[in-house]
């Protein structure tokens, strides 16, 4: 401190904390912490908040070692240090490291709904989902005790742990009413909800709340493609003598829940096949067309694969870990093999369309006969000449997923859970 009582350390430390408020990743934040830390070392909350400062800015290794450094001390800056590095890990998908702290946290303060949420939160990413649904209704309970006035972010909390570890859709939707009845402005749990109810068959419901959300906000896409898409279906089976409920008896609704719920998590087959590029080896990316232009046009294919890669040569060998030397198929192959079809149906008695089940979409062929297909309820299974169609997962992003976990990437989805356990 200066003569006059003026104390150039304290000043810094304070406007350090003053710009993190406005913007983590501004760059006067760790020169002014990194100069007061110099003079006083002994600060570990500067410490912690240069470190978050640090995750800001993508410096993740960085920040790591600082927080792991505090907490070596053990100070009162101990439980703030092992709260972020849990979240931390979390973020980035090590999430045995992020349950380590997390149980860490809860060893040294047991008394916070948000910590007990993380904690549950991290155990269903782990293959826990059942547990993971009971701590997050037990710590919207501990909230209601102990911190009545964040009850809101408690609510909306579980609504997006229960999604984000693929909860049920009846599940999801009892949390996510009761947390849009608290913050009806939380956009991205009203938007989940609509998705919930489509997938329910609640197509009035939806479009209710779909209406209500653009009343708020007429430049929100997210819900102009639910009422965009409830009214096109509404019309397609009004025309065809059919009704919405058939939809959902036969599964369609499922994939359409499954299919933006992935979407609104960002683990979605986009997502995935942008994951899996870098890890391809040579070899393979070798045998890739280039993607498909963007015209608009219905390509007859599944627009993510061919907006990625438009087929893939043949011989390509053993490179999807297929029973078999399977292979992207194009859009002009799809569709040639399409219009056979529908000229010699007879020739090809495994692929007539003739109900909402038989419904298929080619994706890649062993160029033998055997396709890797997408069903109507978004399986995929290998379908050859003579045999049962052999399931190989459960959906286009799981598939994608486990090629980028095969290569030694991060899937991020949760993982599955154990068959003997309830659900």
């Amino acid at each position: 401190m200066s003569d006059d009582g003026f104390d150039p350390v304290q000043r810094d430390s304070d406007l350090a904390y003053e710009l993190y408020d406005v913007r983590p990743e501004h760059p006067e934040i760790g020169h002014l912490a990194r100069r007061a830390l110099a003079a006083e070392p002994w600060r570990s909350g500067l410490r912690v908040l240069l470190a978050n400062h640090l995750e800001a800015l993508g410096e993740l290794d960085e920040s790591r070692e600082i927080l792991l450094a505090v907490v070596g001390q053990r100070d009162h800056a101990f439980v703030d240090a092992a709260r972020d590095l849990r979240d931390l890990e979390h973020r980035v998908g090590r999430y045995e490291e992020a349950l380590r702290w997390a149980e860490t946290v809860l060893g040294e303060d047991s008394e916070g709904w948000s910590d007990w949420g993380m904690f549950g939160a991290i155990k269903g990413q782990l293959g826990e989902p059942t547990l993971t649904w009971q701590i997050l209704d037990e710590a919207v309970e501990r909230c209601a005790t102990t911190a009545p006035d964040e009850l809101t972010d408690a609510l909306a909390f579980r609504a997006t742990g229960l999604i984000a570890t693929f909860a049920p859709s009846e599940r999801f939707i009892a949390a996510a009413e009761e947390a849009v009845r608290a913050d009806p402005a939380n956009g991205y749990v009203a938007l989940c909800l609509v998705w919930a109810y489509i997938h329910q068959g609640r197509f009035d419901d939806a479009e209710e709340l779909a209406l209500r959300m653009l009343r708020e906000d007429p430049t929100d896409e997210g819900p102009a493609i639910p009422v965009r898409m409830l009214r096109t279906v509404r019309g397609i089976m009004e025309r065809e003598g059919m009704d919405m409920a058939e939809l959902h008896r036969h599964g369609i609704l499922e994939r359409m829940w499954t299919d933006q719920r992935d979407r609104l998590l960002g683990v979605d087959v986009v997502s995935a096949l942008t994951a899996l590029e870098p890890l391809l080896p040579p070899a393979v990316l070798a045998t890739l067309h280039p993607p498909i232009p963007e015209d608009g046009d219905d390509t007859g294919a599944c627009e993510e694969l061919v907006s990625w890669h438009d087929g893939q040569d043949p011989g390509a060998g053993d490179a999807w870990r297929l029973p078999g030397d399977f292979r992207l198929m194009s859009a002009a192959e799809i569709r040639a093999m399409d219009a056979a079809v529908e000229a010699d149906p007879a020739s090809y008695p495994q692929w007539a369309e003739d109900s909402l089940d038989s419904y298929y979409q080619q994706l890649m062929t062993d160029d033998a006969g055997g396709y890797l297909i997408v069903t109507i309820t978004g399986e995929l299974a290998i379908r050859r000449a003579g045999a049962e169609d052999e399931v190989v997962s459960a959906s286009i992003a799981d598939f994608f997923w486990e090629q980028v976990a095969a290569r030694g990437g991060r899937n991020p989805r949760p993982r599955p859970q154990p068959r003997a356990q309830e659900v």
